[in-house]
């Protein structure tokens, strides 16, 4: 091999190095951002309390409702059903806040990053998990299961597949 190409060799081998070097610093980068944003997003929760000052209700990340107060007086100057029109009113006006936060915070990483159907013909759309659209935990058995039932009535997917 003469030295010319020897040396161009060389040079686009450095050229490669460098590129993949690049390319690991920017994914090292973007994992912590996405971390931090996850963490972020655990964290997320809202607290909303009723115009008239008698219920006062939280949400946490999932947009669950984790806490509940009534005013001492609550029962005395509202009725059962304009005491649960609020509950759900707060529930789902703080569960509407939580989804916008956490799409507001994950927005920054996850833009640009292709969805998992884009790489896997048959793979099941990611998208929707940044939307705030429920998705059910594969790990937590349904109240009629025992956990040990948990995978036995997992249908055939992708996932089992791979």
């Amino acid at each position: 091999m003469a030295d010319d190409d020897l040396e161009l060799l060389r040079a686009r081998n450095a050229a490669a190095k460098e590129q993949v070097d690049g390319l690991l610093d920017t994914f090292r980068q973007q994992t912590e951002a996405l971390r931090e944003a996850q963490d972020a997003a655990l964290r997320a929760s809202a607290s909303l309390t009723s115009k008239d000052g008698l219920v006062r209700a939280s949400v946490d990340s999932s947009g669950a409702l984790s806490a509940l107060e009534f005013a001492p007086s609550a029962f005395d100057r509202s009725t059962p059903e304009a005491l649960a029109r609020a509950v759900l009113q707060l529930a789902r006006q703080g569960a509407a806040e939580v989804r916008e936060r956490v799409s507001d915070l994950m927005a920054p990483v996850s833009g640009g990053l292709p969805d998992l159907s884009d790489l896997f013909d048959d793979a099941p759309s990611l998208r929707g998990l940044m939307a705030g659209i429920p998705v059910p935990q594969a790990d937590a058995p349904s109240s009629h299961e025992s956990p040990g039932d948990a995978d036995d009535d997992v249908p055939d997917s992708w996932l089992r597949r791979r």
